[in-house]
This record gives C-alpha cells, structure tokens and sequence, in this order.
C-alpha cells in the first residue's frame, strides 16, 4: 500500500473529512487532496503531525501500517468508548512488551498479541474497571501458560484517547516498556529490562528495579528515575538540551556522562526543556548522548 492510500484508509479510519484532517495538520484541504491522489508528498513534519493524529509511528505510515507488535500472528481485543477524562491505572504481571500510547479519538484499546500463544483469551484475562474518573486496567495470566513464556511471547498494548487521559500508573514486569505520544505524567514501577520513550510531555517517573537501559526522544519535562541497587543508562539524541541533579542525603548516587559510549564531561546546564534528576541508593545513572536514529520498539523487544 502507497502513502497516498494509507493516508485515505486512516483518514477514513477516524471518520475524519479532508478539510478536518487538515486543520489537525496545519495545511490545506488541498494538499490533503494532493496528498491522497499521488499528486504530492507531505514532507517529514508533516509525516509526524499525520502519525500523531492517526496514532501511528511514521514507520507504520510509511510501510502499510507494519506493526510488529500489532502483526503478531494470534491476539485478543479489549475496547472500551470514553466519555471523560481518565486516572489510568495499569497492571500487568508478566509480558515481554508493554506499550502505553496515546491516541486520536475517542476509545480505549487493549490488545494482546503473540506469535506463539493461540488461546490468548483462555491464557490471559485482561479486567477494566473504571469509576468516576479513575479507570483501572488489569492483564493477568490464568495460570495454564507459564509466566516465563509470557515474559517472552505476550505482547500488551494500550492504547488511550488523547482526549481522555489526566494521568497514567504502570505497573509490570516486563522486557520492554514503551510510552509514546502522552501528554499527561506517566509514573512506570516494576521491572522492565527497557524502556523507551518517545513525544512525552509531563512528569515521568521510573521506579524501577534492576538495571535498566533507557532510550528517549523527544522528551520534554520533568524525568525522575528513582532505584536501589542498580546501575542503569539513559540514552539522549545528542542535542539534547537537559539539566540533571542527584535527590537525598542517604545513600549513594552517580551520575555519569557520555557521548555514544564514551566517557565525557558534563553536557547539563540549569535550566532546561528536560529536567532529569535521580534518586534511590546505591544507584548509578549514566546519561549517553547518542548520534544517529535510536532504536525503535520492534528493536528493543527483539533483544534478548
């Protein structure tokens, strides 16, 4: 499928006229209409400003809508409409991958996914729970898949309407934790081997335990990373523009800088679109400005 016909097909898919999609965008109805006809191209910002509205990744606009995640061969389904802005609290026991995205629209969406477990429904059991303005969300196993399997084969991914969404707690254990698009504070407790995250904006919290590898981009605001006992990296594009400091009087934290691996001296200064600052004990954080295109979800989930 041509980028011409993936923008018709998603445009459609959100019930969005040609002049709607482009007061979203910031152009012409005209070049919404060229756009879809072959007749022009939307150039790289505005291949991003489409993805955001359509709650893709621009990889996914360009190439067909492939998912890796969303591509695996069994899944199950979780919908839910929404009418108010939401506390989302979100649980899961055990997965290789879990993704938080927010989204255009209007519903909330809990896909499972897995290229080796056929019987997702019957193995995994995914509960909602909303009252008032809080909406709690629940993936646990029931018990006939083993949670070693899961933390390689099952895939959750939660998508949430932008329209609707205060806030966000995670809590999981999993290989990879994925937050993407959100613009509200977003606190992430358990262990995930990984994390990364991409066009954030607000107050994200890492509770994590272990040693973990963080990549962000395109992250703005405040990042806390809070842990005991663990010596962990945060991967930056190298322009990053960030300011980061060590919290607390007991115990010992580090921080350290590189640049592609490399030791080096101090790239911070005071005040910054990205607050970094680090907590916890007995916890080293290395803060890794990287040159070069970060790696993507599909990546990240592949390592072992």
């Amino acid at each position: 499928m041509n980028i011409a016909s993936r923008i018709r097909e998603l445009r459609s898919e959100q019930n969005l006229s040609q002049e709607q999609l482009a007061g979203k965008v910031g152009v012409s109805r005209q070049a919404v209409t060229k756009w879809e006809t072959g007749a022009g191209v939307p150039d790289i910002e505005n291949l991003a400003a489409l993805a955001r509205v359509f709650g893709v990744t621009v990889d996914e606009l360009l190439n067909g809508g492939s998912d890796a995640f969303a591509a695996n061969a069994y899944e199950s389904v979780t919908a839910l409409d929404l009418v108010q802005e939401k506390n989302y609290d979100i649980e899961v026991g055990c997965a290789r991958a879990v993704r938080l995205r927010a989204v255009e629209g209007e519903k909330l969406t809990v896909r499972l996914t897995s290229e080796a477990i056929e019987d997702l429904a019957g193995a995994v059991k995914v509960l909602v729970d909303t009252q008032g303005r809080n909406l709690d969300i629940t993936v646990k196993s029931c018990g006939v898949v083993a949670d070693s399997i899961l933390r390689h084969e099952l895939d959750v991914l939660v998508d949430v309407p932008t329209a609707h969404a205060a806030s966000a707690e995670i809590s999981l254990n999993a290989r990879l934790c994925c937050v993407e698009g959100a613009l509200m504070d977003v606190e992430v407790s358990g262990q995930a081997d990984r994390v990364l995250l991409r066009d954030v904006e607000g107050h994200m919290e890492l509770d994590l335990t272990g040693n973990t590898e963080v990549w962000a981009e395109g992250v703005t605001g405040k990042l806390d990373v809070n842990q005991i006992s663990a010596v962990s990296a945060l991967h930056l594009p190298k322009d990053t523009v960030f300011s980061a400091r060590t919290k607390g009087h007991l115990g010992r934290r580090t921080l350290r800088f590189s640049q592609n691996g490399e030791p080096c001296e101090s790239t911070a200064v005071d005040d910054a679109p990205l607050a970094i600052e680090l907590a916890g004990a007995r916890v080293e954080l290395t803060i890794d400005l990287v040159e070069g295109a970060q790696p993507g979800f599909e990546q990240l989930a592949a390592m072992e």
